[in-house]
């Protein structure tokens, strides 16, 4: 117990109070003669940065836009892939391998195939007659372009997750469903989302909170721009580390701790309710 607990305060309390304690504090890590208590300015100075708040914009759009495509292509690739056929137990395979690529890695490779001149997306379009575009250094379409890449990623984690959730229906209600003739559109609304709900909601957690913080597939592909037209929350609190802030990089910290704790914690009060419904359909 007692290894456990230090490891606990080392690696996650002690960081946190610090943080807290720089947080208003003025810290400059190229200046550590400078630090000085400021209270509360760390935080107006991000609340009053037209920057900040347009960071804050952009990972609003950001995980609407990732999020849903990713929950919509999920759903629609695990229905799919929910069957016993010999080569479907090959294509899971398959499709899990872009999870395990490395951010970097994979934000490399569609930097190259995002390239105007050489890159694979404008030759095959070339090919097809179509015209080609500037797709990671244009401000009109850089932000897409990440998007691509990260929804490309993550799509495949999504599919297993809610395939995992529709193995897990019962054998006897899926052919009761085919009894009573349930097919089609009215099966995945009354028969596979409800009961797959709960693994729909965690999935949904899960890739919010990664979407909030999203910065190594950004920073690889555009490094925030072209401009700040990638210059998503978690870049933004970057530039502010590169000029030694460590004040206000941590007050940017506590914000973001904010708003992930109040995305879970609405998640889970959604569950609950969901689940005391349910208990209560089941009683009567």
């Amino acid at each position: 117990m007692l290894p456990t607990l230090i490891i606990l305060i080392g690696l996650a309390i002690f960081p946190l109070g610090w943080a807290g304690v720089l947080a208003f504090r003025v810290e400059n890590l190229f200046r550590p003669d400078i630090g000085k208590w400021v209270g509360l300015r760390n935080f107006k100075y991000l609340l009053t940065d037209d920057t900040f708040w347009k960071s804050i914009r952009l990972t609003l759009v950001w995980c609407l836009c990732v999020v849903s495509i990713q929950m919509v292509l999920g759903f629609m690739f695990a229905m799919m892939l929910d069957t016993r056929a010999r080569v479907v137990g090959l294509l899971r395979t398959l499709i899990v391998i872009p999870v395990f690529i490395s951010p970097i890695a994979m934000g490399l490779t569609w930097q190259f195939m995002f390239e105007p001149v050489t890159g694979v997306i404008n030759y095959f379009l070339e090919l097809l007659g179509l015209p080609g575009g500037t797709w990671h250094t244009s401000t009109d379409t850089a932000l897409m372009a990440v998007m691509i890449a990260d929804i490309w990623q993550w799509t495949p984690f999504v599919t297993l997750i809610l395939l995992a959730g529709m193995q897990g229906i019962s054998p006897e209600v899926i052919e009761a469903a085919r009894l009573d003739r349930v097919r089609g559109w009215k099966y995945i609304t009354k028969i596979v989302i409800p009961l797959i709900w709960p693994v729909v909601m965690v999935v949904l957690l899960l890739r919010l909170v990664d979407s909030i913080r999203i910065f190594d597939l950004v920073f690889v592909i555009t490094r925030g721009g072209p401009g700040t037209a990638t210059l998503v929350a978690s870049v933004y609190d970057y530039t502010i580390f590169q000029a030694g802030r460590l004040g206000v990089m941590a007050a940017y910290g506590f914000l973001i701790l904010i708003v992930i704790n109040l995305v879970v914690i609405l998640f889970l009060r959604l569950l609950y309710r969901q689940e005391k419904e349910a208990r209560q359909v089941q009683k009567a």
